[in-house]
């Protein structure tokens, strides 16, 4: 949990906007996916979310050695589950540790989430 909350810090560091971060579990690979949603993945493609997010882990070490790449999934913040979540949580642009388990939002079960951010702006202030 802590490489996760390194990385969105990091990423707000160098001011790669990052609306949405959040640990999703994923049940039917029972697997861990941290999501990150920018605005930056509409523009420039994954690709060079992906490239962003390399070059801002080997800057961390402790995270670097803990949180693959493959880990992580870049998503637009329209992406249809940062909406969902957006209507039930609103952290604001901080990084925050919230546990969201078994919920449903209008029909969609959310099994386990670990919420950093949830907000409709990044840190710098940039409106989704």
């Amino acid at each position: 949990m802590k490489a996760g909350a390194d990385l969105v810090r990091k990423l707000d560091e160098v001011e790669w906007p990052v609306f949405a971060a959040f640990w999703l579990y994923l049940p039917e690979v029972n697997t861990w996916k941290l999501v990150l949603a920018s605005p930056r993945v509409a523009l420039s493609g994954p690709r060079q979310a992906y490239e962003s997010i390399q070059t801002a882990l080997a800057t961390l070490p402790d995270a670097r050695s803990q949180l693959a790449l493959s880990d992580i999934e870049v998503v637009d913040p329209r992406h249809y589950l940062v909406s969902l979540l957006r209507t039930a949580v609103s952290t604001g642009p901080t990084v925050n540790g919230i546990r969201f388990t078994r919920n449903v939002i209008n029909g969609h079960l959310i099994h386990d989430a670990y919420i950093y951010r949830v907000s409709d702006r990044a840190p710098g202030g940039q409106a989704a």
